[in-house]
């Protein structure tokens, strides 16, 4: 009975969280937008107003996202449908002076002549902003890194440079300013706008390195199976062109109490050499070739494994608050994970599929408490019963105050197999997740 039920359960799910799909890619825009990285937000954006093109509202806040980032023509465009189309007097009213704006600068600049000279006043200051307005980003650089030779405290100057040399995929630089306003500003929301750029700063710099290290460590108690499972994976990755990637890896999966006779789980240990290659940041192709050592199997052998994977969250997730800052404290996100692969030391195709829901309560600065719902499923091509489950949890996490560190969690659930004659069950998990990728 249960059985036939999941089916019609993972579908109801799916559905109740559509709209959460569709929404959370508008909060994520919003989300980049305010810690100011614009073409983040604007590409949240653009996949929202796909399936949702006549939320003018958004299409309004992607306009001034192309005009602050220069992109006047996809500006003027998204103007032009919003006054075309709203039934809102204020959005079509808004849309028509922005086009004629627009229209208005355009028609103008080879004879506009500005009133003030860069430099005429002697202000460094003046100067960057003239060229910052004027869409010169580098001589505006040039004039705020001048200013701040005898305003080194300027914190204002300092985030305006963190953006201008992030835009300019300087990350290096922009990650310098963004520390500098974290660690000396008075101003909470500055700061607050600071520290999670930084964090995720610190990602784009390690992603686009080319030396880097990421690391993978998963472990927890299960209460059913009276086990400890443990499950590392880390790589380091040598930038060999955009979006490839090739190293070597290590790959750990263990418990406590699985053995030759009684297998919970497949315990392996694997090294050897991948090539990587990302379609996008969050979709990848990966080979790896390696040579592994079966310990329930008590067998050694060379291993091939392909595999596809996509991850993405979407939703708000804020990532540090400011203490007396205005921001709410909670936040609403969604977490999916894919993953397709063979693994040939098995001779076994598996597919894996995870949903996480959560909300998340910051308890001051880089720490959160977490309620999240999860449902994971898994499938071989063997039809193992251990390898073929479906699982629903609900559960608590828990993160210090560190910019990096181990998250603790406790998640009961229930677990239902597919296949077999093993019996379903429920288990409380506890234990604690590690995800951390720096430049080398």
């Amino acid at each position: 009975m249960l059985k036939r039920l999941l089916p019609v359960f993972l579908i109801l799910i799916i559905t109740s969280f559509s709209g959460l799909f569709a929404q959370s890619l508008a909060d994520s825009g919003y989300y980049y937008q305010k810690i100011g990285f614009k073409e983040k937000a604007a590409g949240f954006f653009e996949n929202y107003i796909y399936s949702n093109p006549d939320n003018f509202q958004v299409r309004l806040d992607l306009a001034y996202l192309y005009l602050d980032t220069k992109q006047i023509t996809k500006a003027r465009e998204q103007f032009d449908y919003v006054g075309r189309n709203s039934p809102n007097e204020n959005e079509v009213k808004q849309s028509k002076e922005s086009i004629a704006v627009i229209d208005n600068q355009t028609g103008q600049v080879s004879n506009t002549q500005t009133t003030t000279v860069p430099g005429s006043t002697g202000s460094d200051l003046d100067s960057g902003y003239y060229y910052l307005n004027s869409g010169n980003k580098t001589k505006a650089a040039i004039f705020f890194e001048q200013h701040l030779k005898s305003n080194p405290k300027d914190t204002k100057i300092h985030l305006q440079l963190a953006y201008i040399y992030y835009d300019q995929k300087k990350y290096a630089n922009a990650l310098t300013h963004f520390d500098y306003v974290g660690k000396h500003s008075t101003n909470s929301d500055e700061r607050q706008l600071s520290k999670s750029a930084s964090l995720t700063l610190r990602e784009d710099l390690a992603f686009n390195s080319p030396r880097s290290l990421d690391l993978y460590f998963y472990n927890y108690y299960d209460s059913f199976q009276e086990n400890y499972i443990a499950n590392l994976v880390t790589h380091v990755n040598f930038r060999i062109g955009k979006g490839f990637f090739a190293g070597p890896y290590l790959d750990v999966y263990t418990d406590t109490r699985s053995s030759k006779t009684l297998v919970y789980n497949d315990r392996f240990v694997e090294i050897g050499g991948f090539f990587r290659y990302h379609v996008l940041n969050n979709l990848f192709f990966e080979f790896r070739l390696g040579y592994t050592r079966q310990i329930d199997l008590d067998s050694s052998k060379i291993n091939i494994k392909p595999m596809v994977v996509y991850y993405n969250r979407f939703g708000d997730a804020k990532l540090y608050l400011s203490k007396g800052s205005s921001s709410s404290k909670t936040s609403l996100y969604m977490d999916i994970y894919y993953a397709a692969m063979y693994d040939y030391k098995y001779k076994n195709a598996f597919l894996q599929a995870s949903l996480t829901q959560a909300l998340r309560f910051h308890t001051g600065g880089y720490s959160y408490i977490e309620n999240y719902l999860v449902e994971n499923a898994q499938f071989d091509s063997r039809r193992l019963d251990y390898n073929n489950y479906f699982e629903v949890g609900l559960g608590l996490r828990f993160k210090p105050n560190v910019m990096v560190f181990p998250v603790f969690f406790v998640e009961p659930s229930y677990k239902a197999y597919f296949f077999g004659d093993r019996k379903n069950s429920f288990q409380i998990k506890a234990g604690f997740w590690f995800n951390f990728r720096t430049k080398l």
